[in-house]
């Protein structure tokens, strides 16, 4: 199966990075920690993921809240002994860790754990259709991948609107219609999702690819998995 991977991304317009590694962080830039860290700056853009409840196996859940704990008591205490800053070797080190959890949760992702309802053209719809509900209104759409068991979705929100109120409401419509349409109740969505900000343009047009190449690198048949892309990304690439 043949997937298009766009070779030339080009950037939004007005589009604002966030570089982790400066040392002073803008002055809109906020964060908070559930079991994951979650960065936030106004105007920025973000590949978020959010999985089926039993898409990943419990025991590589019970191996990822071990490592968060570890590394949890870890910054707590370099944090302590540089004056509640975080020295930059720590920062560094614990980047890399995040970079090497996310990997392993996607491919453990794409090993197609679960049920995986939404290879079922029918329910992939439904996400599709919530994902592109409010481009325009609460976020500007980017890019995504709708895959067996996961999304991936590139966004930037507008306005006041907060990437995880956006998501939230992505994830309550779809598991109410899709459970609806199986005869069943309650959730179906795990309720945490991760998500990283977007750093430069590089870091852009890698995240573009990546989704654009996720059934790809799954081993996916056209009927399996939807992928969208922006009209500039389409354009940039229609010659």
């Amino acid at each position: 199966m043949s997937w298009f991977v766009p070779a030339l991304v080009p950037l939004p317009s007005n589009f604002v990075g966030y570089d982790p590694s400066l040392p002073q962080s803008p002055e809109d830039f906020s964060s908070y920690v559930r079991h994951l860290p979650h960065w936030r700056v106004a105007g920025a853009c973000y590949f978020t993921t959010f999985r089926l409840s039993d898409s990943v196996p419990v025991s590589v859940l019970e191996e990822i809240k071990r490592e968060a704990e570890v590394w949890q008591l870890r910054l707590a205490e370099a944090s302590l002994k540089n004056q509640g800053v975080l020295p930059p070797d720590e920062l560094d080190a614990w980047h890399d860790f995040q970079r090497s959890r996310a990997r392993k949760l996607e491919a453990t992702l794409d090993e197609g754990h679960g049920e995986c309802l939404l290879r079922d053209p029918a329910h992939r719809e439904i996400v599709v259709d919530a994902l592109h509900h409010f481009d325009g209104i609460r976020c500007e759409m980017l890019a995504f991948a709708v895959m067996p068991n996961h999304a991936h979705v590139l966004c930037r929100p507008l306005g006041e609107q907060a990437l995880e109120e956006i998501s939230g409401s992505w994830k309550w419509f779809t598991s109410q219609k899709i459970q609806r349409s199986l005869g069943r109740q309650g959730g179906l969505w795990q309720e945490e999702s991760f998500d990283r900000i977007i750093r430069d343009g590089d870091h852009y047009a890698n995240t573009v690819r990546y989704v654009a190449r996720n059934p790809l690198i799954a081993k996916l048949q056209e009927n399996e998995a939807t992928v969208w892309l922006c009209q500039s990304i389409r354009e940039a690439n229609a010659s």
